[in-house]
Order: structure tokens, then sequence, then C-alpha cells
């Protein structure tokens, strides 16, 4: 399998891939938009930019390689060093380079400018839907019953539109309605069961440790094959004020996951995220995981 679809792929999954010594593709979601010339509506997707600064391997990719192509890590490796190698050589003499699916880089300036490809579907959600025409209708004769046609062909292209749209959207906010109601009802439950009821026969105290719950939103300081390394980048990070640190768990292939810290809400997790890249770890990224 190419490099460019092993990235493809990657980037339904996660909001950053890094290549290892070229740089990082990372994604944010967008909803529906019109193209710039306004011919064309595109369905909710994931923006795409490139950052050539996070080149600092992270195992993502090269564990992704070797699993999917079932070769060793350190052959991954090597085929992916090749890959970079060429990729450059073809930017420093084309000025220009495109990666199939995701878009093309070219070279201004001495700097790398990204375009993203517009007809690549990055978002689960909006798989199977395609960008739709918006062409603007052409009258021959000024007339009545040519204007009364050109507004009725509006109406059913944004009734179409709206049918399409608003599907996923409704379907998304009754997903949503569904798991309140089911985290609501757990937490009832939970109540019901810690009430105390006043006894008048005296019983002995009992103390039981409470597991501290922690945000799905983690911010991502390393990724370890062995655990005992895991446990020196955790002690690492508590020694620089990080008390929080953490494993989160053991990602498919099979690395030690290390967490800075992990937050309840997304604005929380992208507002840290922002200041540990500024002032600890440039390479750090954001995992949403339960």
């Amino acid at each position: 399998m190419k490099i460019s679809n092993h990235i493809f792929n990657l980037l339904h999954e996660h909001d950053c891939v890094i290549i290892p010594g070229f740089g990082a593709f990372v994604s944010r979601n967008i909803s529906a938009k019109i193209s710039v010339d306004k011919t064309k509506i595109f369905p909710p997707n994931k923006e795409i930019s490139f950052n050539k600064n996070l080149v600092k391997n992270d195992g993502l990719l090269i564990n992704n390689i070797s699993l999917i192509e079932n070769i060793s890590y350190e052959l991954a490796e090597k085929k992916l060093i090749s890959w970079v190698s060429k990729s450059q050589k073809r930017i420093e003499k084309n000025r220009y380079f495109e990666i199939k699916n995701i878009g093309s880089i070219s070279l201004e300036n001495s700097k790398y400018i990204f375009t993203p490809n517009q007809n690549s579907i990055f978002l689960k959600e909006s798989f199977g839907l395609n960008s739709i025409d918006s062409s603007e209708v052409v009258r021959e004769k000024p007339s009545t019953n040519n204007s009364y046609l050109k507004y009725a062909a509006i109406f059913i292209v944004f009734l179409a539109l709206t049918g399409i749209f608003s599907k996923n959207y409704i379907d998304s906010i009754n997903k949503f309605n569904e798991e309140s109601y089911a985290q609501a009802n757990a937490e009832i439950e939970q109540k019901i069961q810690k009430a105390t009821f006043s006894i008048k026969t005296s019983l002995p105290i009992v103390k039981l440790p409470i597991k501290k719950q922690y945000g799905n939103f983690h911010i991502i300081a390393g990724s370890f094959r062995l655990e005992e390394n895991s446990a020196k980048k955790i002690n690492q990070l508590k020694n620089k004020g990080f008390i929080e640190a953490r494993k989160v768990g053991v990602n498919k292939f099979g690395l030690f996951q290390v967490a800075f810290n992990s937050y309840d809400t997304v604005d929380e997790a992208r507002l840290a995220l922002a200041e540990i890249r500024l002032d600890e770890d440039i390479n750090a990224w954001l995992l949403i995981k339960n």
C-alpha cells in the first residue's frame, strides 16, 4: 500500500498524522460550505492543514504501516524514510508535490503552501455524501414563466439539500439525546445506590476507595513500546508540575500512551493543548477516548 493511502486512512480516525522528518497533517471538523466560484456545495467534512514543524515521530504512522502491510517496525520505518526523501526531492526540483486524495504541497519563497483536495471526504458522518452542483439557471428571454421556473428550480435544490443535511443533523441530535438519557439514568441509579438511611443499630464504618474519574479528552505526551518507559515519562511530567499525568491505555499498535492531563470538554483540552505546545512540547496532540 502506498504511504499516501496510509495517511489518508489515518486522517479518518485521528486529528493529527505526523510524517517523521517531513511534517504533519492536522484536521478539524467543518460544516457544509459552498465553493469559491459558487458552483458546488460540499457536505460537512474535516478541513486538512499542513504543519511543517511537527516532525517528531509519535509511532502512529509507522505502526500503521507495519500492521497493515504485515512487516516489521524497522522495515516500515525504512519505507517511510525513503518516501520522505523522494517527496522532498520532488518538491525541491518541481516546486510542487501532490499527495493522492489529500492535496498538494508547493514551495513558494522557501515556504510550503498546502492546498487540500476538496473532493475527499475525511469525516465519517459524511461518507457517501458527494458535492452537489449549484449552477445558476440562465434565462434566454426575460419572461414571467422563465422567472417562475428559475425560482422553482432553486426551491427544489434547496429542499434536496435540506433533506440531505437535515437528516444527518437530526440523526446526530437523536444519538446525542439517547446518550444523554442513558447517562442521566446511570447517574440517577448511582445516587440511589449512594443514598444513606437512618438506622438505629450502630454499624462499623467501612471506608471504600473511590477511583477518580477522568475526562475523555487526553493530551498525549508520548507513546511507548515498553511500560517502564511510560512510567518514567509519567514521573518526569509530575516533576514538572503535571500532577495528573498518567497512562490512558494501550493503542491498537501495542504502545502505552501517556497523557499530560485529561479534560471533560474539547474546548478545555484544546486550550490546554495550545499552552502545552507553546511552553512544553510542540508535538503534543489530542486523543479522544472514553
